[in-house]
């Protein structure tokens, strides 16, 4: 059995913009502090023996919070974890996206696995990325609880992909920031438990 708690981190003034923040490193806004230290108590309870971290600032400021009620677990920070990069768009909003690039907007859209933004990842691409790592995490957590910080797009990945194997469901989940899922794998991938982005526990 392995149990991952996919976290994502907590709210950027770039999210409240609504940028593509992509590989940007955006620090953690006054809201997504406060998103964090709600989601750090609501996990408290949980036995987290390991934390795989994103290396980007925001992940590594939400897991600072957490890591407080976890102080036996260490740290792997990782780039495998990383937001699925935007490359020239990162920075812009999907309007300024729409007006400058809305034919390249748009084949990306319909075909995110073919298509890349300008010198950024397609899905195909980060689907490689953290098939590999997931594959590597699997192996050292077994018999383990694990808590994976990352980014609405890893997040979607893999419950697209490993839960719901539907990846026409990757464009219609709502990653809420500072939300959690609990996942746990004896076949299969299937999820325990969900935190809300207000740290209440959904189900």
């Amino acid at each position: 059995m392995v149990r991952l708690i996919w976290i994502r981190h907590g709210e950027t003034e770039a999210n409240r913009a609504k940028r593509y923040i992509g590989h940007l490193d955006e620090p953690l806004n006054g809201s997504g502090i406060e998103q964090a230290g709600r989601l750090a108590r609501s996990l408290a309870h949980l036995d987290v023996e390991i934390m795989y971290v994103s290396d980007l600032r925001r992940c590594r400021e939400t897991a600072r919070f957490c890591a407080k009620h976890w102080p036996d677990a260490p740290m792997e920070i990782t780039p495998d974890l990383r937001e699925c990069s935007f490359g020239r768009w990162e920075g812009w909003t999907y309007r300024e996206i729409a007006e400058r690039e809305s034919e390249l907007l748009q084949k990306w859209l319909g075909d995110p696995f073919r298509h890349a933004p300008p010198q950024g990842e397609s899905l195909r691409d980060l689907d490689r990325r953290l098939t590999s790592w997931l594959e590597e995490a699997e192996q050292k957590t077994v018999g383990k609880t694990a808590a994976v910080f990352s980014h609405g797009g890893p997040i979607r990945w893999f419950l697209a992909k490993h839960v719901f194997r539907d990846w026409d469901q990757f464009w219609r989940l709502e990653i809420p920031h500072a939300g959690a899922w609990v996942a746990v794998k004896e076949e299969r991938w299937e999820i325990e438990r969900i935190f809300a982005g207000n740290g209440a526990e959904e189900s």
